[in-house]
């Protein structure tokens, strides 16, 4: 792609340079297939030529700042216009010194006006000018960012300035606040972003729920798990392990991947249900992201006031015996309750409680051992479901409306609820057992209350 812009750049005579990313992560020694370009020359028209030869779709970024983005099979290249009368001034515009550096395509040197290469080398961030966040209130985002991912340490203005002005981040466009937590969380730890993003009074603005009394010292310990769960499936979940990590492969929407839909399921498992939901709405994240956060958090709330976790060990054969075991006989009410209100989100909830119990083969402690068998147990009764579907009685509505003469209403409805939750549970296995459920269940259903 890099000769194909140089190539277009002397067609039209003009001149272009890498900068910012490109040039930072090359320093790192980090390889990236995209490229940023500044050219001396119209952006849209330069844009526009570089996707016909790379025969790739191109759209705008920011019309207004003249920046375009073509999105070639072999990477992405963002197209800007040079702001400013040249190189100098453009990078003068920039956020932080080590993306305030420019190389000239096709050409030697590096053009480095404030000394970015050192502050890289360093492992310092230190901001062009005084004014970056209020020019741009998401830079504070990027800050914690390019320290999270690229293991550098605010300068001491840079620090003070981040803690002062981090209420301007209320300012930016949720949608962009969002992508950036995305990708802060999409490299190293969880618990690390979430650390800096408290140290540096962003998390007040970004989820001011978890500011209430209690909530933030368990979401630290959850994170902490969570990683290591997420790095390691088939250490937590033995006997699901390879279902769990093609789980994990798949994105949650186009923009998000499971892993960090996950971590940011157990930073709000804290928050009630309506609060994630709220969050959710306020960061502009998908429908479907949204609803995981709100069945994490709905669950995890359920657990915390209804403990059921004795029950649903009781309900799962070898659940405490054996973690890699699969369920065999009845598996429980308790345990297929619990599948339904997790549904479609099922692994994940899992994942998020396990992670509340500890890490799996060290530390053990008979409490939280006990968790972490139970979740195991409910992991892989998700497996066996996801392998071999779910288990459908031999009756349905129009079975029972015949049978029982039912009509159609609340009442045939409550009564395939308690059929279907006893077939699933394995208290009946055949068309009579089931029978007689319904019949118990219309029969009580009927009767007047006292």
């Amino acid at each position: 792609m890099l000769q194909t812009v140089a190539d277009i750049l002397r067609r039209r005579r003009t001149q272009g340079w890498l900068v910012g990313g490109s040039v930072r992560d090359a320093r790192l020694g980090r390889f990236s297939p995209d490229l940023d370009i500044v050219v001396a020359d119209e952006a849209a028209g330069f844009a526009a030529e570089l996707a016909r030869e790379l025969r790739a779709p191109w759209f705008a970024l920011s019309e207004r700042h003249g920046a375009y983005r073509v999105m070639s099979r072999q990477g992405r290249v963002d197209v800007a216009a040079m702001r400013g009368g040249d190189i100098l001034a453009d990078l003068a515009e920039r956020d932080f010194t080590i993306n305030a550096m420019a190389q000239p395509v096709g050409g030697d040197g590096l053009i480095d006006p404030f000394d970015g290469a050192s502050d890289l080398e360093r492992g310092r961030l230190v901001a062009v000018s005084e004014r970056i966040f209020a020019d741009d209130p998401l830079r504070l985002m990027r800050a914690v960012r390019f320290c999270h991912i690229f293991g550098l340490r605010p300068d001491t203005a840079l620090m003070w300035a981040l803690q002062d002005q981090a209420p301007l981040l209320s300012r930016a466009a949720p949608e962009r606040v969002a992508a950036e937590m995305v990708s802060t969380l999409e490299e190293g730890r969880a618990v690390d972003a979430l650390r800096l993003w408290n140290d540096l009074g962003l998390l007040r603005v970004l989820l001011p729920e978890l500011s209430q009394q209690g909530r933030l010292a368990p979401t630290f310990a959850l994170l902490e798990r969570l990683d290591d769960l997420v790095a390691r499936p088939a250490a937590w979940f033995p006997a699901a392990g390879a279902l769990l990590g093609d789980r994990l492969a798949r994105p949650v929407d186009g923009a998000v991947t499971r892993p960090v839909a996950l971590k940011l399921g157990g930073l709000m498992h804290r928050l009630s249900a309506d609060e994630a939901l709220m969050a959710a709405r306020r960061l502009k994240m998908s429908v479907d992201l949204g609803s995981l956060l709100r069945t994490v958090a709905k669950v995890s709330a359920s657990l915390d006031t209804r403990d059921p976790w004795g029950a649903l060990a009781a309900g799962l054969v070898g659940s405490d015996a054996a973690p890699d075991a699969s369920p065999a006989g009845p598996v429980g009410r308790p345990a297929v309750l619990f599948l339904w209100e997790a549904a479609p989100w099922e692994p994940e909830v899992i994942c998020v409680l396990a992670a509340g119990a500890r890490v799996p083969e060290e530390h053990a402690d008979g409490g939280s051992e006990t968790i972490l068998s139970r979740a195991r147990g409910l992991m892989t009764l998700w497996g066996e479901r996801e392998t071999h579907g779910i288990p459908r009685p031999p009756l349905d509505g129009d079975v029972l409306m015949r049978e029982l003469g039912l009509s159609a209403g609340p009442l045939l409805g409550r009564v395939l609820r308690e059929v279907r939750l006893a077939w699933e549970a394995g208290e009946t296995t055949t068309y009579s057992q089931a029978l007689g459920v319904a019949r118990t269940a219309a029969a009580a259903g009927q009767t007047p209350a006292t």
